[in-house]
């Protein structure tokens, strides 16, 4: 009589295998059966809309909210999670501080990161300041629409920013803005018949000195390389 065979583990062994590679990122996920999360179809339309407002419950008007759609999986060289593909969704948010972010469902993300931001002048263009950012991947989970308010704490930054642009009305002040963009400091002196007006980039190590927009002279120094963004 022969003895029970035991029974084989390759099938479970090479499941275990292929799920490994798919982890590592060396299948591609189509290898497997695609379950779809919260219960959304493949291009089903999914949206995410909100408000932006400050501590005090104010709108804020005209500020860029970017909802990032990210694939997340386990990188065995730093041992942890990474995100990979990176697809940014813009809206901006209306006068009552309003945004509405629609997306086609895609099975291949799984990471979904919302940021608040304005964007800022500097000697390469404008870049994103990011002032805040939520993470909506369980909410997103649970089904559209989802509703996201975002208070921005440090609003002030937003409106300092906006009254500094609207001050740039001269033309030597406009042609340094559009070159090395918001100063890191601006210094104002009134006088009776005048005022006087010094922008500071750090970084650059210069400082440029206007008198009733004119500009009347550029001073050089030390850049400070580690001056905060």
């Amino acid at each position: 009589m022969e003895p029970p065979r035991t029974p084989s583990r390759r099938p479970a062994l090479a499941l275990a295998l292929a799920f490994t590679l798919l982890v590592a990122g060396a299948l591609p996920a189509a290898a497997f059966p695609r379950f779809s999360r919260g219960g959304y179809e493949q291009g089903q339309r999914v949206e995410v809309k909100g408000l932006v407002t400050d501590p005090a419950g104010r709108p804020i008007r005209d500020v860029q909210v970017v909802l990032e759609l990210g694939r997340e999986v386990f990188d065995f060289r730093t041992f942890g999670r990474t995100t990979k593909k990176v697809t940014p969704v813009t809206a901006t948010t209306n006068e009552r501080g309003e945004y509405t972010i629609v997306f086609p469902w895609d099975d291949y993300y799984n990471s979904f990161e919302l940021a608040v931001g304005v964007p800022v002048r500097g000697p390469r263009g404008d870049t994103l300041a990011e002032l805040e950012r939520q993470d909506l991947s369980r909410r997103i989970e649970k089904g559209t629409p989802i509703v996201a308010t975002v208070v921005v704490q440090n609003a002030e930054f937003i409106r300092n920013l906006r009254e500094f642009v609207a001050s740039v009305d001269s033309a030597d002040e406009r042609r340094v803005y559009e070159q090395l963009g918001r100063p890191d400091k601006v210094q104002v002196t009134k006088f009776p018949d005048r005022d006087e007006t010094a922008w500071w980039y750090f970084r650059s190590g210069r400082v440029y000195r206007f008198v009733d927009g004119v500009l009347r002279g550029t001073e050089q120094f030390d850049p400070v390389r580690d001056f905060p963004q």
